[in-house]
Formats: C-alpha cells, sequence, structure tokens
C-alpha cells in the first residue's frame, strides 16, 4: 500500500482511492452535497479537523470522484497545494486559482493558461488581479460548460496571513453570486472569519467536522496501511496514543507492519525517535511566543487551563490566552471547553506529547514508558499460557540453558544453528541442528554435547508452539540419557522434563504434567547439584498449575505459598528475573477459579517485586486488577501507595480514585486507559457475581 508519510497529495489517483478507508461517512455527505448543485445555487463546504485527521485525503478523494464520476460531470476539481504561502491578497488568491488551473486543465488549454497566468503576475493592482483572474477562470468554465469546484486547503492559515483586511468580503461576494464557482476547503480549527456574526464568511459555508478515530477505525486504517488484520484489543491502546489522529495512526501502522502487539508497544518509543524530524518540523515553524506556549502544554501533560499554561510558561494570563486561541487556529492545540466561560487545552497530537516528554527527562520520560508498560500488560491478552510463559525460552529458564547448552556449541554447525535461532528463523535453525545432530553423532562427540544439542532443538518446538514435538523428543532424550551419570548429561535430562511438562501444561494434560515434576523433584533429590537443583522451584511452579487444572486449589495455593517461603526472601536474588511475580501471578488465577483473590499481604509482595525489578508482567497487572475489583478500591489504592506503585499503575490508580469520587488532573492519555481500565472492573464484578468458579481471561 503506498500510504505516504506526511502528505497523500504525492498519491496517484488510483492510490488515493485504494488508500481511502475512513472518513467515507463524510465523503459521502460532500459528495451528496455536490450532486445536488442547481444551477444558480452557491453551496460550499468546509473540512474542519486538526493536523493529521484526514482532511487532505477526505478533498483529494472528492476530487478524484468528480473526476471519474459521471454524476458529477458538471464540476471541474481545481486542486491547491496543502499550503498557498503565496496567497496575501484576494487577487493573488484568484491568481493561485489560475496558476493551479494552468497545470490541471486538459493538455490542450495548459499553455495558453499558463501564459496568460505569466502576464497577469505582473499586474499591480490588486483588484484589478482578481477580476482578470476571475474573468479567465470563468472564460474556462463558459468553454467547457463546467462549474469550477475549488479545493483549497488550510482556509484559516490563508486568511491569518492575508495582508488585506477586506480580502474576506470580496471573496465571499464572488462565492455568494457566482454560480461557476464553488469551494471545497478545510481548516484545522473553527476560526475567526466564520465563526463570528461581523465576519466576511460567517454562514458562508456548510460545515464537516472531521472527529477523532474510534478503534473500529483505527483497525479499518490499520488493515489498509499495514496489509494485514489487527484485533480491536491491539489498536485500542494506539488509538489512545494517537488520539485518534489518521497520519499518526498510519505511520504506526506501517513501523509494526508484521511486529506482535507487543513488540509493537515495545519498539514504540523507537518509533518516536525515529520521527524526530516530523515532530520538530511542526514546532520549528512556532513563533517564538507560541512556541514557548506550546511547550508549556507539553510539559503540563493534561488539559489545563490559560491560566495553568501561563504559569508553566511564565506569561501573562491574558498575553498566553491569545497565544493559545492562535495555537487552536493553526490546529497544534485543541480546545475543550469545561464551561460556558472556562476552556482546557491539550495538544492535538498526543505522541508529540510523549516525542516532548521522553526529550526532556527529570522523570517525565519514566512516566511516559512507566504507561506504555502499564498498556502492554494490560491490552496484552492474558491466558494460563501466556502467563506460563515459554519456560524454555523466557521467565524461568533463560539463565539455565545458557550456560548448560549454549556451552556446548563450539563447533560451526552449531553455533549457526544458534546463530538462526537468535534470528527467529526457525525453519533453518531447526535443519541446522538436525545437521549438527547428525555430524555430532558421526564423529562420536561426547554425550552431553549431543544431549545440549537436542535440548536447544526442543527450544526451538517450544518457541514455536509445537507441543506435540516437544514432548516427542523430551522423551527421546530422558530414555536415551537417564541412566547416565555423567552430571552434564544428567542437566540435560532434567531441562528435557522441564520442557516436557510445560508442554504437557499448555495442551492441558495436568495429570501427565504432575507426574512428570514429581520425576523431576525425585531427581534433584538425589542430585548433588548443577542445573537440577536449580529447577526445582521452576518444578514447584509447574505443579502447582497442574494441581489447579486438576482441581486441587487448596493444595495448589499451599504450593504456590511454600515457594514464596523458601524463595521469597534472601534466594530471590538467584531466581530468574519475574519467577516470583509469575508465582504469585498464577496464584491468583487460581484463586480466581475458586472466586477469590489474593490477600493484601501477596498484593504487597506482588508489587513490592515489581517495583523491585522496575518491571511490569501481564500476569501481575491482572492480578493487582482483579484484586482491585474485589477489594475496596480506598485498600487497593493504600496497597498501591505504600509499595510505591501508584506511578507504575498510573490508570489504574486513576480509575480507582474516579470509583471514590476524585478529580485527579492527568494526561489525556492516562485518562483514556483508566476509563478501559474501569470498564474491565466492572466485567469482572459481573463475572464474579454471575459465577464464582469460572475459568478466564478478565482482561
Amino acid at each position: 500500500m503506498a500510504v505516504k508519510k506526511y502528505n497523500p497529495g504525492f498519491l496517484s489517483d488510483d492510490e488515493i482511492v485504494e488508500s481511502f478507508c475512513v472518513r467515507t461517512g463524510e465523503f459521502a455527505s460532500i459528495v451528496e452535497s455536490l450532486s445536488e448543485l442547481g444551477d444558480r445555487s452557491s453551496s460550499h463546504t468546509l473540512v474542519i479537523g486538526p493536523r493529521g485527521s484526514g482532511k487532505t485525503h477526505l478533498l483529494l478523494r472528492v476530487a478524484v470522484e468528480v473526476r471519474r464520476n459521471t454524476g458529477l460531470s458538471e464540476l471541474f476539481p481545481v486542486v491547491f497545494a496543502e499550503e498557498s504561502y503565496e496567497v496575501t491578497t484576494c487577487g493573488e488568491f484568484w491568481l493561485a486559482c489560475l496558476g493551479h488551473l494552468a497545470e490541471q486543465a486538459p493538455t490542450d488549454m495548459r499553455d495558453g493558461l499558463r501564459l496568460t497566468y505569466e502576464e497577469l503576475r505582473a499586474t499591480p493592482d490588486d483588484q484589478v488581479l482578481a477580476e482578470r483572474c476571475l474573468g479567465a477562470l470563468l472564460d474556462f468554465a463558459d468553454h467547457f460548460e463546467k462549474r469550477l469546484l475549488l479545493v483549497v486547503e488550510n482556509l484559516n492559515m490563508l486568511f491569518s496571513d492575508m495582508f488585506d483586511d477586506d480580502a474576506g468580503w470580496r471573496l465571499r461576494k464572488t462565492l455568494q453570486t457566482e454560480p461557476r464557482i464553488t469551494l471545497l476547503a478545510s481548516a484545522t480549527s473553527r476560526f475567526d472569519e466564520i465563526a463570528k456574526p461581523d465576519r466576511a464568511l460567517f454562514e458562508l459555508f456548510r460545515l464537516v467536522t472531521l472527529h477523532p478515530l474510534t478503534t473500529e477505525e483505527c483497525e479499518t486504517l490499520w488493515e489498509v496501511v499495514a496489509g494485514a488484520p489487527s484485533s480491536h484489543r491491539a489498536v485500542r491502546p494506539l488509538e489512545i496514543l494517537t488520539g485518534g489522529n489518521a497520519r499518526l495512526v498510519a505511520i504506526i501502522a506501517r513501523f509494526g507492519d508484521g511486529q506482535s502487539f507487543r513488540a509493537l508497544m515495545g519498539n514504540l518509543l523507537d518509533l518516536v525517535d525515529d520521527h524526530t524530524e516530523y515532530f520538530k518540523s511542526h514546532l520549528e515553524m512556532l513563533p517564538t511566543q507560541e512556541r514557548k506556549v506550546y511547550l508549556a502544554l507539553a510539559r503540563l501533560w493534561k488539559p489545563a487551563t490559560a491560566r495553568e499554561v501561563a504559569t508553566v510558561a511564565r506569561l501573562d494570563a491574558s498575553r498566553c490566552s491569545a497565544l493559545l486561541s492562535r495555537l487552536v487556529d493553526r490546529g497544534n492545540v485543541i480546545a475543550e471547553s469545561v464551561t460556558p466561560r472556562r476552556k482546557q487545552y491539550h495538544l492535538a497530537e498526543r505522541l508529540y506529547n510523549i516525542y516532548y516528554l521522553l526529550r526532556l527527562g527529570g522523570g517525565t520520560d519514566r512516566l511516559v514508558r512507566a504507561l506504555i508498560d502499564f498498556m502492554v500488560c494490560l491490552y496484552t491478552p492474558t491466558d494460563l499460557k501466556s502467563l506460563l510463559g515459554n519456560m524454555l525460552d523466557e521467565g524461568s529458564a533463560p539463565d539455565l540453558l545458557e550456560y548448560h547448552v549454549v556451552e556446548h556449541m563450539t563447533d560451526a554447525l552449531l553455533q549457526e544453528a544458534n546463530t538462526l535461532h537468535k534470528a527467529e528463523r526457525y525453519d533453518e535453525c531447526l535443519r541446522a541442528y538436525d545437521n549438527a545432530i547428525l555430524v555430532l553423532e558421526r564423529i562420536g562427540a561426547s554425550d552431553a554435547r549431543i544431549a545440549a544439542a537436542l535440548t536447544a532443538k526442543c527450544m526451538v518446538f517450544a518457541k514455536t508452539d509445537q507441543e506435540r514435538e516437544v514432548i516427542e523428543l523430551c522423551d527421546d532424550i530422558v530414555e536415551r540419557f537417564d541412566d547416565l551419570t555423567d552430571p552434564e548429561v544428567s542437566d540435560q535430562v532434567s531441562l528435557a522434563l522441564l520442557g516436557k511438562i510445560v508442554a504437557l501444561l499448555h495442551i492441558r494434560e495436568p495429570l501427565s504434567a504432575d507426574e512428570t515434576c514429581d520425576q523431576v523433584l525425585e531427581r534433584s533429590a538425589l542430585s548433588v547439584g548443577g542445573v537440577s537443583n536449580s529447577i526445582v522451584p521452576v518444578t514447584l511452579q509447574c505443579k502447582g498449575t497442574a494441581l489447579m487444572f486438576l482441581e486441587r486449589i487448596d493444595e495448589a495455593v499451599a504450593v504456590f505459598d511454600g515457594i514464596m517461603q523458601v524463595y521469597g526472601k534472601e534466594s530471590a536474588a538467584d531466581l530468574p528475573p519475574g519467577f516470583l511475580v509469575q508465582t504469585i501471578s498464577i496464584k491468583s488465577f487460581a484463586l480466581r477459579r475458586m472466586g477469590a483473590t489474593l490477600e493484601p499481604e501477596d498484593l504487597r509482595a506482588l508489587l513490592g517485586l515489581m517495583v523491585a525489578e522496575a518491571k511490569l508482567a501481564p500476569g501481575g497487572v491482572q492480578a493487582v486488577t482483579y484484586f482491585a475489583a474485589l477489594r475496596p478500591a480506598g485498600v487497593t489504592l493504600d496497597v498501591i501507595r505504600g509499595a510505591g506503585a501508584d506511578e507504575m499503575l498510573a490508570p489504574l490508580v486513576v480509575a480507582l480514585q474516579r470509583e471514590l469520587g476524585e478529580n485527579p488532573d492527568v494526561g489525556k492519555e492516562v485518562e483514556e486507559v483508566a476509563k478501559d481500565v474501569r470498564r474491565v472492573l466492572t466485567n469482572i464484578r459481573d463475572r464474579a457475581s454471575n459465577s464464582s468458579g469460572t475459568e478466564g481471561n478478565e482482561q
């Protein structure tokens, strides 16, 4: 899909039609209005929307429709450039129109129109210039028996740059009395010329307002730009971060093509960094004082009054209010009425606010990263399989495997397989491991090296969700090497058994998983050290999970409590990162099957671990959210604040504050996520009231 980064004006007609997928209702409305034009009627349309909302694409799509639709054959579109910096008088407006017509007219007419354009450019008197240019335009219209449809971008900026105070009235007279000219224009906001009764363009236009894209529209745009479907759940956070801005959604969709939701959100800050030129460009175009106000508003990162912005910008309140009005007219800032006499302002492009806070430092970047991390956890689908993780890849085993497998990869074939594994080229990786294992067996390599290669291959199967292949290969490893006394070989057998346990849990065969856990624990009791002892806590975690699936919930909870008692203090540093968070999260999942939730001390431990690791986990956030749904809001807030986790869990904190009737001032992004959190809390409560024993994904 050829969707240009900033300017759809570079697209061909076919590309414009192909890529136009949102704003379809507004498009149909404008086309219908144009099709109803009478011989003497003068109906003009103004599309209003902030920067990046899709005005350019919409107007260009209308122009293409006029060129192609026989029902609109009486119209001839004349499309202006996105910016008309050279227009400062009424005469120059009509001169610009003639210039664009000279480039868009039928080929045999262009040379003559270009010559006329060049001749008229030298006309010094603006009134004469306007009359002669308008005469040439109407001659063209009469020759082809057409009505000229002038497609003009950023009408508000055009009028703000006018030197001629009378230009608006002169333009109004022509547009009201000349049926051969119809104006289709855009503006970044309502501006004085159309909003005030004493101004020239008041009530001249039929207004079409472009509101932020809905989640469904963001989904549609994503699919067209990225060429791949995306779920409602994955697109919702992008809608929040962009404010439903079509341009920014398209940028992210292009960047995220082929990435998982988690990867996209993890790389989102890189995307912002990659588009530094874009974010800086529209900032550097602002006059100095407006830029100062704009940055003060960005620093506040919340809807703010003119007085609040003035304080941060160190400006007089009335002066700041005037500058904010200019920024609203430019489309850089959005004003919302709180009361008839009180407005709040926020940046139109939310992603710019994130860019600025990341650049600002001083702790603001940490707040942004915390919000992104929370959104990843909230909007990532969390079932037990994702909660457990792939223990042969992440969560519990990589530290064990790093030494006990990779250390054996000393020859070229194994190194090649390992490189392919890291590059996620799994099909090639499996073939490389097969070749390596075949060579190792032919040359009589040690059992430890062969077992390590087989275990590494097992990791690839696990990573690609081939659980049956994992189980079969693990059984082969155990059958082949279980009787050997070499400690390094024994380590590989233990790891293979762990791989089998995880695979059995993933395919919901808990009885076999429980039996295999007992086998590993029995082996570890006979071991004098090495990896067998290291995987005891992981095996216990799996055993608790198996017991949960077997509906032996009390026994499962006892296992999880035992893990925390033995490993939750001094030895925690020796465990893989996130292991204890994972343990409490699975305990929460088990309690949920009984319609219960964690105790406050469990939640304190969970939050303390996430704060200490400075990292949120989806299962951990789910456990906290479930606790918040079933406990009083004040209790949850006290625990969160006591653990120092209020910054990490800002949207949840805001949601709970709202439930308590508080009204915190927070950024639009945080507020939108908090709304979703409240919906999650309501859903959990509804489900808990209807059923106390169902398992599922509460988020």
